[in-house]
């Protein structure tokens, strides 16, 4: 039996992905209510939702180097990891690493080829959202 990777394209390819992939702050539980209420409407998602903990751990993913990656990937998928290196004049294994670790988050997936890997993002757009509210048992605001 083959096991996939769960960072390779569906076999239907992009189009099975929602337009929109949604990088927020929540717990789990909201995540799963939200997946549930998707899973229980008519037709595909909307947006795919991914969830951390705090803004620390977005800030930490969302490096400046990383939302280069990711909109150069978007704008014109490149043929490879090194294409990629090669057109953002940078050093092969950064960003190797780069993309791998946003591949650990669902973010970027990849499009192979024997053993070419070609580093696709499936959504027309990443929006990420972080809603700042005021604390009721304090006077101070407080990020959710």
């Amino acid at each position: 039996m083959t096991e996939t990777n769960p960072t390779e394209l569906a076999a239907n390819g992009a189009e099975s992905y929602p337009e929109t992939l949604r990088i927020t702050v929540g717990s789990v539980a909201s995540m799963v209510d939200a997946a549930v209420a998707q899973l229980d409407g008519d037709g595909p998602a909307e947006e795919a939702v991914r969830a951390f903990d705090s803004v620390a751990d977005i800030r930490q993913l969302l490096t400046d180097r990383r939302l280069e990656v990711m909109r150069s990937i978007m704008t014109a998928p490149p043929d490879s990891i090194s294409d990629l290196a090669d057109r953002l004049g940078r050093n092969y294994s950064d960003v190797h690493g780069d993309v791998e670790v946003l591949a650990d988050h669902d973010i970027v997936y990849f499009d192979t080829d024997g053993r070419a890997k070609r580093p696709v993002i499936p959504y027309e757009r990443v929006r990420v959202d972080i809603e700042v509210v005021g604390d009721a048992s304090s006077e101070h605001a407080a990020i959710s």
